[in-house]
């Protein structure tokens, strides 16, 4: 994009500062770039550009765990083919040789020696002297020989003693998670910790995933292996990929600290100036200012880190929802401290600090009984002394495109607007009537004075006193790290007017509906106009579009505006003068001249007791979620083909061999909670399960699951022929089971299924429809099918839920 490095390490240092962050990983991709093929230190710009990073990060009060030996190469995902290339060593032996190949080691440990040594012109001090980076983590994610004991021990204590050799005392640290096997073998070597990692939601789903996760970060145990016991344990690489909810990050903070982990590191943080494009790593997504709700879950998991004692456990959910002064909500997409000092919450909140006098700090994105805001923008507030207070406020993010597609350099996902909303602050110390008056930021708002606490603000800084305007000069350098009149505005983007929906595309003929959708621009739009017409032809017919909440307009359809069939309509957006029309993005609106041809959006009217497709092959397998078979077998195993009976498309699944035999459970998982949502009140008077199926060979069993918010789970095996065929289960019919964890974490086996919460599954309980997530579709080898490749499997052609 042209920006210059050393100023986008300042802006996102600065960004750490804000949120409160004191740690930092250093991954250094100096085998690759840095050295030559004897592992000699080169010094050039990468170089260079670590050195500005470690001296401003000292700078800021954050703490580095510095990772020399990545082992990936440096050019991914973007340039390849410029890997031959690089001239590091990493370049001139394969991965998985690194910890056997002599020459290798040899290597290894010329090169951390000499890094160590190196002497940063920044601050004047060699790394292994620098006292904000106390850890090193001498390679990243090696290949383990965990059937190899001894030989691991050698090769951990051989680059141990490279970095011992240089005098550092820092604490050196060896990967766990790659192989839990290698437990032991650390234990046995002269390192002094373990580093892991976890992707509880998987890995580059593609798409934003739907539903609650909460589930599937109830616990860790690995780390209590007593292999590790009283051992320091550094979280090197953690995300929630693929989700920008409110409520994970508190959630792991909350399990890593009951496993005893005391250092902890998200991967990876998107840059201030490449953050709108997310071009950092397609299935990783957080930044301050595009990504508001995720980056305060983040802000309160760095306090859970500092807040949460080690080693304690909370239970599983949902009586883990509250730990401490903490709460997080999946329902709610919300996380949250409430404590006497600071009241942060990732979401707007009905909760109330319990003295409001004795608070020092105050941040959030939404509402909250101190802050109302109507913006979708992150805010701080930080108490300077009695009666006055530096309020910072980001600008609106507006997602534009699912941030987890495929990236690219000319596609925004996510706009940053600088708009004015209207703030009310409610804290004692102020009162009803402050002056609010502007420090710092391109699109601040002019000085005014609250009335009822009320004011119009816009991004920027200010600060805001009870006793009226400041003196400037009068104001503290700095806060914390930070100075107080510092600020990083987004970059301009010049994305044009956009129109997304966001509501189900199925009604219910007979009721009331409303239809949303949200319009992006750099100022609110005249009039927008819902146009509908059914599919089949027909007069558009207007319904007015009323604001909603931040960029979002709802249009109100009554009872009698639309009977059973599908509809086409259309968002029409007056601008100034001009009408623009979506999803084509067409400058006249409907009935100025003929549309055919064009496209539209459609919705699906049915009534109330109609059938719902919970899964439609054509559309959802794309979405679908797949039990991992092994670290290199993310991707599914499916076809979608012809149906031999009706011609529509099939979902083929076959369940894997590896090894000469077929796995324990292969399950397709689909999130459906949108589809059920649609239904309203009335899903829950649905009664029962209808697949349309065949097995791939004669007594076939498919597993069939419904998993609710709280992982409780519904399921039934279902007996198949070779015929195809309608099946209906009875939902009465269902019995709790367990389900399978999808998408599944990363890394290890650990974790895969999740039975039924606390209080659940058990005598007279039963499935609550309005709480299903996911449809689950499993194939499993107990069921006595040959474990031959082709011989056990099945075609799906749709599974409906029925009603009476």
């Amino acid at each position: 994009l042209g920006l210059e490095r050393k100023r986008v390490v300042d802006a996102d240092l600065a960004q750490f500062a804000r949120m409160g962050w004191d740690a930092l990983r250093l991954s250094f991709w100096g085998d690759w770039e840095n050295s030559d093929s004897a592992g000699n230190l080169v010094a050039n710009a990468h170089l260079d550009l670590q050195d500005y990073l470690i001296a401003k990060a000292h700078e800021r009060g954050i703490y580095m765990l510095l990772s020399p030996i990545v082992t990936y190469e440096a050019t991914w995902p973007d340039a390849l083919a410029a890997t031959s290339r690089q001239p590091g060593f990493s370049n001139h032996f394969q991965k998985c040789e690194l910890g056997t190949n002599p020459a290798a080691i040899a290597v290894q440990a010329n090169y951390l020696r000499q890094l160590l040594n190196h002497v940063n012109p920044y601050t004047g001090l060699a790394l292994k002297d620098e006292p904000a980076i106390p850890f090193v983590e001498m390679i990243n994610e090696p290949c383990h020989h965990a059937n190899d004991p001894a030989g691991s021990v050698r090769y951990i204590d051989a680059l141990v003693d490279a970095v011992r050799s240089t005098g550092s005392k820092q604490i050196l640290f060896h990967n766990v998670s790659q192989d839990f096997a290698i437990a032991p073998a650390i234990r046995q070597s002269t390192v002094q910790g373990a580093t892991f990692g976890w992707y509880p939601t998987g890995l580059n789903s593609g798409h934003e995933l739907q539903g609650s996760y909460l589930r599937a970060v109830d616990d860790y145990p690995p780390l209590r292996t007593p292999a590790l016991a009283g051992r320091p344990r550094i979280v090197y690489e953690f995300d929630s990929p693929d989700l920008r909810t409110g409520y994970m990050y508190p959630a792991m903070a909350r399990t890593f600290r009951s496993v005893g982990t005391q250092f902890a590191t998200m991967f990876a943080y998107d840059m201030l100036g490449t953050a709108s494009r997310n071009l950092g790593w397609q299935t990783h997504y957080l930044n301050l200012v595009y990504t508001p709700r995720k980056a305060m879950s983040a802000v309160i998991a760095a306090e859970v880190m500092r807040r949460i004692p080690r080693g304690q456990s909370y239970g599983a959910y949902p009586a883990n929802a509250h730990f401490g002064d903490f709460r997080v909500d999946a329902e709610e997409n919300l996380g949250e401290l409430v404590a006497r000092d600071a009241f942060l919450y990732a979401g707007s909140t009905r909760s109330a600090p319990p003295d409001p006098r004795t608070l020092r700090r105050v941040a959030g994105y939404g509402s909250s009984p101190v802050v109302t805001y109507a913006g979708e923008g992150i805010y701080f507030l930080d108490k300077v002394r009695d009666g006055m207070w530096r309020l910072e406020v980001y600008p609106d993010a507006v997602p534009v495109r699912d941030p987890f597609e495929l990236p690219s350099r000319d596609k925004v996902v996510t706009r940053a607007l600088p708009a004015a909303w209207p703030m009310t602050v409610t804290l004692p110390d102020l009162g009803a009537t402050f002056a609010v008056q502007p420090i710092a930021g391109p699109d601040a708002a002019a000085a005014t004075t609250a009335a009822a606490g009320r004011f119009v603000v816009r991004p920027g800084v200010y600060v805001l006193s009870a006793r009226g305007p400041v003196d400037r000069g009068a104001l503290p350098a700095t806060l914390g790290r930070l100075r107080f009149d510092e600020y990083h505005a987004p970059p301009r983007d010049t994305v044009p007017l956009a129109v997304a929906v966001l509501t189900p595309d199925h009604l219910v003929a007979g009721r009331p509906s409303t239809i949303v959708a949200r319009v992006v621009d750099t100022a609110a739009p005249g009039r927008v106009t819902l146009w509908m017409r059914p599919a089949a032809g027909g007069r558009f017919r207007p319904f007015p579009m009323r604001p909603a909440r931040a960029y979002e307009y709802a249009a109100e359809l009554p009872a009698d505006a639309v009977r059973e069939g599908v509809y086409e309509y259309a968002v029409s957006v007056v601008r100034g003068d001009s009408v623009m029309t979506f999803p084509e993005g067409l400058h006249r609106q409907p009935g100025d001249y003929d549309f055919e041809g064009q496209r539209f959006w459609t919705a699906t009217v049915t009534r109330p007791n109609a059938p719902l497709r919970l899964f439609a092959p054509a559309t959802d397998a794309g979405r679908l979620a797949f039990t991992r078979i092994g670290d290199g077998g993310r991707e599914g195993l499916f076809r979608v083909v012809p149906s031999s009976a009706s011609g529509m498309p099939a979902f083929h699944l076959e369940l894997p061999v590896v090894g000469g035999r077929g796995l324990d459970d292969y399950t397709a998982s689909l999130a459906i909670v949108e589809r059920v949502a649609g239904r309203g009140a009335d899903v829950a008077r649905a009664d029962g399960l209808t697949l349309r199926a065949r097995g791939l060979v004669a007594g076939q069993v498919l597993h069939v699951t419904l998993v609710e918010r709280d992982g409780t789970s519904w399921g039934a095996a279902v007996p198949l022929d070779t015929v195809w065929g309608d099946h209906t289960v009875r939902l009465t019919d269902l019995r709790s089971v367990r389900s399978a964890l999808l998408p599944e974490a990363f890394p290890g086996e650990w974790s895969y299924w999740v039975g039924a919460a606390a209080g659940r599954g058990g005598a007279g309980d039963a499935p609550r429809l309005a709480d299903v997530e996911r449809l689950q579709l499993s194939l499993r080898g107990a069921d006595g099918v040959p474990a031959a490749s082709g011989t056990a499997g099945v075609e799906v052609e749709s599974v409906m839920l029925t009603f009476p």
